[in-house]
């Protein structure tokens, strides 16, 4: 990740590969559904795809930048983005 662009709030910037992670817990899988509806709904408008393992309350999202870049601005307003679905904003 680039010195100049910290990781959103509650995001971890990994450095092996450079990426940007973080796991969302929910309270039911009707939650978990909910936020993934949305976060494709994100996806597609933004063609932005990060990479997402989920269970039946959680969903981790993993983040990278171009061509095995750190992630940016692009990916960083994607973060902030997708961390205002979690809360249904």
């Amino acid at each position: 990740m680039s010195p100049t662009l910290p990781a959103p709030e509650g995001w971890e910037s990994v450095q092996q590969p450079p990426s940007l992670f973080r796991r969302f817990q929910f309270a039911a899988y009707r939650d978990t559904r909910a936020f993934l509806d949305r976060l494709a709904a994100l996806s597609k408008e933004t063609r932005l795809y990060p990479d997402l393992g989920f269970g039946p309350t959680h969903v981790n999202v993993t983040l990278y930048g171009p061509d095995g870049a750190a992630p940016g601005e692009q990916e960083i307003n994607f973060a902030n983005r997708v961390t205002g679905l979690a809360s249904g904003d």
